[in-house]
């Protein structure tokens, strides 16, 4: 009895950890640890621990490819409708150290920007991509919108680069 109130403690540990793994890293780490999981299920002979990670993927899977784009779609409209758009005076490529996505550490576009009125310099980050956007940025011209009260609401239009991930 005790044995299996332990193991069903440590499958609710096991679910959670997976569940953090794949929204925060989805990619390879998570899909190894969803296997795992699976086969500790099995060896463990406890199929409610598999039907956890069927339910988590099931949940991260809904997450990831509806509830996500949803939400970055709605940010860049209402950015697009609501707000000014500026030209930085500068745009400089650079990897980005404190993040990783998958593994790595991605690169960004930081867009530099001094208000005329204030002199207050910006700086715009985009998203982060995983291959380089420098030939990419050759002859093009991003776009930073901004709400006009608080710069630190901002979209880099990064739509001028073509389908680069």
């Amino acid at each position: 009895m005790i044995l299996t109130i332990l193991l069903a403690v440590l499958g609710i540990i096991l679910s959670v950890a997976l569940f953090v793994a794949i929204v925060m890293f989805a990619g390879p780490v998570a899909a190894v640890l969803l296997i795992i999981l699976g086969l500790v299920g099995l060896v463990l002979s406890m199929p409610f621990l598999v039907s956890w990670a069927v339910i988590l993927l099931i949940m991260v899977t809904v997450i990831k490819l509806l509830i996500v784009p949803y939400f970055d779609k709605r940010k860049k409209s209402r950015l697009d409708l609501e707000h000014m758009l500026i030209i930085p005076q500068k745009q400089k490529v650079r990897v980005d150290m404190n993040n990783t996505v998958n593994g790595f550490n991605p690169y960004v576009i930081d867009c530099f920007y001094t208000d005329e009125k204030t002199g207050r310099e910006f700086v715009f980050t985009s998203k982060p991509f995983l291959n380089d956007p420098t030939p990419y940025l050759e002859g093009v011209q991003l776009g930073v919108f901004v709400n006009p009260v608080d710069y630190s609401n901002y979209y880099v239009d990064v739509s001028k680069l073509g389908d680069i991930k």
